[in-house]
């Protein structure tokens, strides 16, 4: 289904139901890793996401929606997408709504480091340091390791952290050496 801004109530006969998103999230997947057609994709990921908004869902399939779109944004590095998607699954974690949290904590960490918000950051610390288990995450750990060799100017361990990054974090270090 195409992507279009809405501008007046939604019909809901085009509406998706959930389970109907769930297997056009499947198949986009798969043509994703056959084809990536980035605009296509975002088109359609764009797409699913009104249709959880529209229906108001926000579950564990909201946050897989989000996270896919943020790790398809990122590879292409297409920050405003990302943004959009991070923000949403910071709003979507503090809910409860469970998903892959410590990843994208590390990815928030990482980019607030890039972007040098020392505020949002100082907040970000508090939250993670107050939570020892999530401060041993791998993921976390690697990003505050990258936020301490940032702030003391140590080049030669930020490279040996960008070529040891977990997950997708490589994508948002690219950002620091461009």
């Amino acid at each position: 289904k195409q992507y279009l801004r809405l501008t007046s109530a939604p019909d809901p006969n085009t509406v998706r139901p959930e389970e109907v998103l769930k297997e056009s999230l499947k198949m986009l997947k798969r043509k994703w890793k056959d084809n990536p057609d980035y605009h296509y994709t975002c088109e359609q990921l764009k797409s699913i996401r009104q249709d959880l908004t529209v229906q108001r869902i926000r579950n564990r399939f909201t946050a897989e929606v989000y996270e896919t779109h943020a790790r398809i944004a990122l590879e292409k590095s297409d920050m405003p997408e990302y943004n959009q998607c991070q923000s949403q699954l910071k709003v979507l974690y503090e809910e409860g709504v469970p998903g892959n949290i410590s990843e994208f904590t590390a990815y928030r960490i990482l980019y607030y480091v890039f972007r040098n918000l020392s505020t949002d950051l100082a907040d970000m610390m508090a939250d993670v340091c107050l939570d020892s288990q999530r401060s041993q995450d791998p993921a976390i750990a690697h990003a505050l390791q990258v936020r301490k060799a940032v702030a003391q100017g140590n080049y030669r361990q930020f490279f040996r952290l960008y070529l040891d990054s977990p997950n997708m974090g490589g994508y948002l270090m690219d950002l620091f050496v461009d």
